[in-house]
């Protein structure tokens, strides 16, 4: 400004010419004469945005929109199920052939989305080789279309990182002890030292007000046998078990982040410790050495698998009512012999169940009835979300679970038809659930075509989309 003021000056007050002050200040005539006799005024910066995720892309959407469709259907969902940095990056380059780095997603969703939160800082424990940590996590699969809610119980020796997990339907004592059964098997040597939290299938009471932790008779028998030490937390201290906190949600974003395919438990359990196994063969993340190697010197350090497996039952005493049915796992059961107001025990098993009389005769015998439970999809709130962004569905993750028929009429369509066809399938969930949609497809959806628009040629496209087509999951 300097400058600028000193040219302003020669030319009004000291009334020289444009040629005498640019020989006077050896500036351009050009520079002179706009400074001189033009206003000089603030301009407003205007933020361009450069760069690969704003430029390029697929058709008429970029790459940092595709982020935001991914980013903005997670929002609906509870944190713990919303896609990482990891899998964003993953779908992109899978699905859409993004040559960008993963830093660059990070720094996008950093410069978009994400607040600087504070957070609690904790002392750092040290962990020798030899012990373990112990926890359950809720994951969702896919389950012949539909959605399951299962627990994973996961071992993590901290020394090590490593880790191994049971594939379970609930949190119960029987689930418990049999998941931590099936690892040690699985694992072929059993830690010394166990940290498990305040769950109520081991810990009968916590500790506090100068007592110590109470832990289940089953928990106590379990231990003595193979030889363990389960050592409970502190209540509301996660983060003395922060290794297998941190694993649970390892595994999360990195196996669940499309809803994995889910035919029994114990296939499943095979399914991801196979994965686990294989994601050993990276290197520990403060150690210069592969996770495989650290666990060969941890598991020297661990006591020997007994030669004898432990049973994991409990009787439990039930009687029926007056319909001759007991109340098992929420769902009432019929017992044909039994009678009304009859007192039986029940055996109890993970995933079975015996029903016995006084004399130890079984009258009944069956499948836990949480093996089969699912868990309902809120259709009507998933495809809100469509119709607000259409494009969402071609990278959604409820897209494989989209019966055939609807799935081919929605994607076989541009974004336009697409939000009529998807207001359409809205209006029909308010008399019909999708899985009758999808039986009745050509009668309900012919019926309702007159509700989406008058052109011809759109209700011929919707026509055609009837035909069953093969859609890439």
């Amino acid at each position: 400004m300097d400058q600028i003021n000193h040219i302003r000056k020669l030319r009004n007050e000291e009334d020289y010419s444009l040629n005498k002050i640019a020989i006077l200040t050896g500036y351009d005539w050009s520079t002179v004469k706009k400074y001189a006799d033009g206003d000089v005024l603030p301009k407003e910066k205007k933020a361009v945005k450069r760069g690969m995720m704003y430029t390029k892309g697929v058709g008429d959407q970029t790459y940092g929109e595709i982020v935001d469709a991914l980013l903005f259907e997670d929002s609906k969902e509870k944190k713990k199920d919303r896609r990482q940095k990891k899998a964003i990056h993953k779908i992109l380059k899978e699905d859409y052939d993004f040559p960008g780095s993963y830093r660059l997603v990070c720094q996008y969703i950093a410069d978009t989305h994400e607040e600087v939160q504070k957070n609690k800082a904790y002392e750092r424990l040290e962990h020798p080789p030899g012990e373990a940590q112990l926890d359950f996590g809720n994951y969702r699969v896919c389950e012949n279309g539909k959605l399951k809610n299962i627990k994973l119980l996961v071992l993590v020796p901290p020394y090590s990182n490593r880790s191994y997990v049971a594939a379970l339907p609930r949190e119960n004592k029987e689930c418990f002890l049999e998941g931590l059964k099936r690892i040690f098997e699985r694992m072929g040597v059993v830690p010394r030292t166990l940290r498990i939290d305040n769950l109520a299938a081991g810990v009968v009471r916590s500790r506090g007000r100068g007592e110590e932790t109470v832990f289940t008779d089953e928990l106590k028998h379990f231990s003595t046998h193979y030889g363990f030490e389960p050592i409970a937390c502190n209540p509301f201290s996660g983060h003395e078990k922060g290794s297998v906190e941190n694993k649970v949600g390892y595994i999360r974003y990195n196996f669940f982040d499309r809803i994995p395919e889910f035919e029994s438990y114990l296939s499943f359990e095979d399914w991801i410790n196979h994965e686990l196994d294989e994601d050993s063969h990276r290197r520990h993340y403060q150690e210069h050495l592969l996770i495989s190697e650290l666990w060969e010197e941890d598991r020297m350090h661990m006591l020997s698998l007994p030669e004898t497996s432990f049973p994991i039952f409990r009787y439990e005493d039930y009687k029926t009512n007056k319909y001759g049915e007991i109340r098992l796992d929420g769902q009432s059961i019929h017992i044909p012999r039994a009678g009304r107001n009859h007192r039986l025990t029940l055996q109890l098993k993970w995933d079975t169940f015996k029903c016995l009389n006084r004399m130890g005769e079984i009258l009944y015998e069956g499948v836990r009835p949480y093996i089969n439970d699912s868990q309902p999809v809120d259709w009507s709130y998933v495809f809100q979300t469509y119709r607000k962004k259409p494009r969402v569905l071609n990278h959604s993750k409820y897209k494989k679970l989209i019966p055939p028929k609807i799935k081919s009429y929605l994607l076989e369509t541009d974004l336009k038809e697409r939000i009529k066809r998807i207001t359409q399938l809205l209006e029909l969930l308010q008399e019909f659930d999708l899985i009758e949609i999808e039986e009745k497809f050509e009668d309900i959806v012919l019926k309702s075509l007159h509700t989406l628009s008058d052109d011809s040629a759109s209700s011929l496209s919707l026509y055609d989309a009837l035909s069953p087509k093969v859609v890439a999951h």
